[in-house]
């Protein structure tokens, strides 16, 4: 494994434990289910920051395990199954638009799948703040890399992103809290 992935690796390890530690006084959680959302979440960015694309057998894996959580916890199923069909859809509707409007792809379809997952996990409320919140912090983290490293703000909207870990980090820290 090259030492920049066992870095973001740990990067990842390090602030998904840090957010649990600090849910786990406010929130206990059910340890299986905190290690499969984790893992998941952390392969999906660790993915994406490498390749800006999130396997395809890790997001199939986190509606999966979404659903059947979701099922054997007695949760809001139609709440769970109406946030992984609508807030994919949401995304799949901003990428065709985007794409039309600027001539390239601007989301991409991991995006749209990783949704479904989330959704599943938390529901539709939950699943609205996670998109509010990623977007937030995707648009600062840009911002300040750009301000960091003395660059002009001019060219944000062309600036290759990888989404997926703003949406990821902010799936763990609302579904602890």
């Amino acid at each position: 494994m090259p030492p920049s992935r066992i870095s973001l690796i740990a990067l990842h390890v390090t602030f998904y434990a840090g957010f649990a530690v600090a849910g786990y006084w406010h929130l206990p959680f059910p340890f299986a289910q905190a290690f499969i959302l984790a893992a998941l979440l952390i392969w999906i960015s660790v993915v994406d920051v490498e390749r800006l694309e999130i396997p395809d057998v890790a997001a199939s894996l986190l509606a999966l395990t979404g659903g059947a959580f979701a099922y054997a916890t007695g949760s809001n199923l139609i709440d769970a199954i109406s946030a992984g069909i609508v807030w994919p859809l949401l995304f799949w509707i901003v990428g065709a638009g985007y794409g039309k409007l600027r001539g390239w792809q601007g989301l991409g379809f991991g995006d749209v799948k990783l949704m479904v997952g989330i959704g599943l996990w938390l529901g539709f409320a939950q699943t609205t703040l996670v998109v509010f919140t990623s977007a937030l912090s995707g648009i600062a983290v840009i911002a300040l890399t750009k301000l960091i490293n003395r660059q002009s703000t001019a060219d944000i909207g062309t600036t290759a992103v990888a989404f997926g870990p703003f949406l990821c980090l902010s799936t763990w820290v609302i579904w602890l809290f």
